[in-house]
C-alpha cells in the first residue's frame, strides 16, 4: 500500500478528531486475538485488554463487541512525555477494535495529532515511529 502525506497507509479513515480507523476481514476476536500476539511478540508491553461489551452485559446492557488493547513502550512513551507532560492522558497507546454493523473496525489515535494537541515540537521521527506501528498493528502488518 502506498504512504499517504500524513504517514498513514491509503485506506485509513482519519478524522479531524485525531483517530484513525481501517477496517478489519476478520472477526472481532480474531482481530483482537492478532494485535494481542503482535504486541506480545515485540518490544510492545500489553498492559490491559478492557471488554467493554462484557462490562455491559455484566449491568444488563447490551454493546456490540467493543473491545480496547492498552499497551506501550517505555523508551519510546517518556520522551514524549518529556516534551509535554500532560500527553501522559493520551498514553500509554491504544487500540480499539469494535463492531459497527456488518463491518468489525480498528480505530486508534493518529500521533501527530496528539503531539499537536500536546505541542510536542520536534519529534517527527518518533511520531512517524509510532505510527507506522500503530498501521502495522491495526492492518496486520506486524
Amino acid at each position: 500500500m502506498q504512504q499517504e502525506t500524513d504517514g498513514t497507509q491509503a485506506g485509513a479513515n482519519r478524522n479531524e478528531d485525531g483517530l484513525v480507523t481501517v477496517q478489519s476481514d476478520q472477526s472481532v476476536d480474531a482481530t483482537v486475538d492478532r494485535i494481542t500476539t503482535a504486541i506480545e511478540n515485540s518490544p510492545l508491553t500489553l498492559v490491559t485488554t478492557v471488554d467493554h461489551a462484557a462490562n455491559a452485559a455484566s449491568v444488563d446492557q447490551n454493546l456490540p463487541p467493543t473491545t480496547l488493547l492498552i499497551f506501550g513502550n517505555p523508551e519510546v512513551g517518556t520522551p514524549l512525555m518529556q516534551a509535554s507532560r500532560s500527553v501522559a492522558i493520551d498514553l500509554p497507546q491504544k487500540i480499539l477494535v469494535w463492531e459497527d454493523g456488518e463491518q468489525v473496525k480498528v480505530t486508534y489515535n493518529d500521533p501527530t495529532y496528539l503531539a499537536r494537541r500536546h505541542g510536542i515540537e520536534g519529534e517527527d521521527e518518533r511520531l512517524q515511529q509510532i505510527s507506522s506501528v500503530l498501521d502495522g498493528l491495526a492492518r496486520g502488518e506486524n
